[in-house]
């Protein structure tokens, strides 16, 4: 390895490192394993710069890569979303309309993977519709499908959420 092509792939590394880490934190959501599988994508992708065919843009081909290996984890370890969430103590519900960034991320916990993945990429990372299908390898309308679904799940959760909180009208 020259010294050109090191410090090339060190600053890929350090320009995509933290957004490869998120996008695969938001599929594992286990922070030590998300950071293995950031290590194995970059590994792979090291040795995959020589096949870049500069078709795609870097950002793109690099999700891909992280996206691919990230659902291959999820096979391989068998991998159960429904494991994660026994674990995880079921938040009160709040009084009012007003939802937490932590009851947002418990109910991202419970969405399917591929969902989960499409809202981090379209929604925190602002992704447009375009970037988020090449970045998926999924056509346009299974993005939005998958946006639809997961706005849908959210939103019968928070309606679950607010029916459980006590009403202040019985009270007297």
């Amino acid at each position: 390895m020259d010294d050109e092509s090191r410090s090339a792939f060190d600053d890929l590394v350090a320009q995509y490192q933290v957004k490869v880490f998120r996008l695969l934190y938001s599929l594992i959501r286990n922070k030590e394993r998300a950071e293995d599988v950031t290590q194995d994508v970059f590994l792979k992708v090291w040795l995959a710069l020589p096949k870049y065919d500069g078709r795609a843009s870097m950002a793109t081909w690099l999700y891909s890569i992280a996206r691919n290996t990230g659902l291959s984890h999820l096979r391989s370890e068998k991998y159960r979303q429904t494991e994660t969430l026994d674990r995880i103590a079921e938040p009160k519900a709040a009084a009012g309309p007003r939802i937490e960034r932590l009851d947002i991320e418990r109910m991202l916990l419970r969405l399917p993977a591929e969902q989960r993945l499409t809202v981090e990429l379209f929604y925190l990372q602002e992704r447009s519709l375009g970037d988020v299908a090449e970045m998926l390898g999924i056509p346009e309308g299974t993005v939005k499908s998958h946006l639809y679904r997961a706005r849908r799940a959210m939103a019968e959760m928070v309606g679950q959420a607010a029916r459980s909180v006590p009403s202040a009208e019985g009270k007297s």
